[in-house]
């Protein structure tokens, strides 16, 4: 059994890995964002919910068919 993975990033940084990846369900995701200088982590967002903020790194576990994965980031 498996779950699609789409990860974005919003404007002013860049998430690895970004795109679309297949992972087996239950099987932990590990993100990265890096902001562009001057910028910092916002939020994460799980499915469109706020998730968690703040941090560069993020761990999610891949639940149902199919995952939604965004960041984005603000000015210092």
């Amino acid at each position: 059994m498996t779950c699609q993975v789409t990860i974005s990033a919003g404007e002013h940084g860049r998430i690895i890995p970004e795109g679309e990846i297949e992972v087996t369900k239950s099987s932990y995701v590990y993100l990265h964002a890096i902001p562009e200088s001057g910028y910092q982590v916002q939020m994460w967002y799980v499915n469109g919910n706020q998730f968690y903020g703040g941090t560069k790194q993020f761990r999610v576990t891949a639940e149902g068919d199919t995952l939604e994965v965004n960041v984005t980031f603000s000015k210092i």
